[in-house]
């Protein structure tokens, strides 16, 4: 399969450690797609068109520290994307030229099933990162945290939205015969999960491509889903989000 023709090109995206996590789980799902090839699922409802399109899947590992994020986000949006080499395990594929087809990020949140976030904050972070660094203070905004000019000024919004229909998302995966265990949400936690989810669709609005963004909240290890059924749970959003593009 290393030969055939990829129609889609994915990153994912899972953090480094922090807290008690010396091994975050978000990445120790993530992880093993790298550099893995699925296929689209077919459109519920709609009679197959042919053989299913092919997924090529990147994985990145970003650390939980917001200057990371600030430094890593403007470059998985580019044209060719840059990727930090030193977060970037070997991969089968260079990134492809004109760019990602989807970006999906993950990261920890409490017990319960995986949880599709809507939207993502511009300011309201408070919380110090892994390296215990304060999130960013916005000039002239007193205490306030978060995005600001010049990063990312007046021309975004105070709440970005995903452009993927997330409510139909979850409908179509938990229904079936093999219903997954997914839930819509309206609160990635402003952290580093909210702050990478704001910074990508930023990036994503900033880079005229509009590639559809999207978080997914995992809860720890075994309080709920495993390692693995978080995995299977991430490629088939990405397989149902790529067939729907």
């Amino acid at each position: 399969m290393p030969g055939s023709y990829v129609k889609y090109k994915v990153l994912v995206t899972g953090f480094g450690p922090f807290g008690t996590y010396k091994e975050n789980p978000s990445w120790l799902a993530v992880k093993t797609l790298h550099d893995k090839i699925i296929t689209t699922s077919p459109i519920r409802g709609q009679p197959p068109k042919g053989k299913l399109d092919l997924i090529h899947l990147t994985a990145l590992n970003i650390p939980t520290v917001y200057s990371a994020v600030l430094d890593t986000l403007p470059g998985l949006h580019a044209q060719p994307p840059v990727l930090p080499s030193i977060y970037t395990p070997p991969t089968s594929r260079e990134p492809p030229e004109d760019g990602f087809d989807l970006i999906i990020h993950v990261g920890v949140a409490g017990p319960g099933p995986l949880l599709a976030e809507r939207l993502a904050h511009k300011t309201g972070y408070q919380l110090p990162d892994y390296e215990r660094q304060s999130p960013p203070s916005i000039e002239g905004g007193g205490n306030v945290r978060g995005f600001g000019s010049p990063k990312y000024g007046e021309d975004f919004a105070s709440e970005l939205f995903t452009s993927i229909d997330v409510d139909s998302l979850v409908k179509d995966l938990t229904s079936g015969p093999n219903p997954l265990s997914l839930q819509t949400s309206n609160d990635p936690g402003r952290f580093l999960c909210d702050f990478i989810y704001y910074a990508s669709l930023a990036e994503s609005q900033r880079a005229g491509r509009q590639t559809p963004v999207l978080f997914i909240h995992c809860p720890p290890i075994a309080q709920k889903l495993s390692t693995q059924e978080v995995a299977d749970g991430v490629e088939r959003i990405i397989s149902h989000v790529c067939g729907h593009l």
